[in-house]
């Protein structure tokens, strides 16, 4: 499954652990899919910086939603959520070292 992989991914930074980031990025997509009452929804994939949430509607018909993680999430080495894409990180100063978020 490639939610494990992802996972390890964003838990890079030393403030959070692998176990934690899992656990709640997981409650994160799964509380968000279950959160539409009409139609009801789970969660059922999820690949880089977004989930998919399939269900059916009140017809009985099969929907299918995508969303978006939260943009500045870091998603794999030096690299961090945009718009739903994993993009790379630009940096904006060395000294002192920091970079430019796109969630700023």
């Amino acid at each position: 499954m490639m939610l494990t992989l992802s996972v390890v991914l964003l838990a890079t930074f030393d403030y959070i652990h692998a176990n934690q980031c899992s656990t709640g990025l997981s409650d994160y997509m799964k509380t968000k899919c279950t959160g539409f009452t009409r139609p009801k929804l789970t969660y059922t994939g999820f690949s880089g910086c977004s989930f998919t949430c399939t269900g059916k509607n009140a017809q009985g018909q099969p929907q299918s939603t995508m969303h978006n993680l939260e943009d500045g999430l870091p998603c794999g080495p030096c690299q961090q959520c945009c718009n739903g894409r994993c993009t790379p990180v630009s940096f904006k100063s060395y000294n002192p070292f920091s970079w430019k978020s796109c969630a700023d």
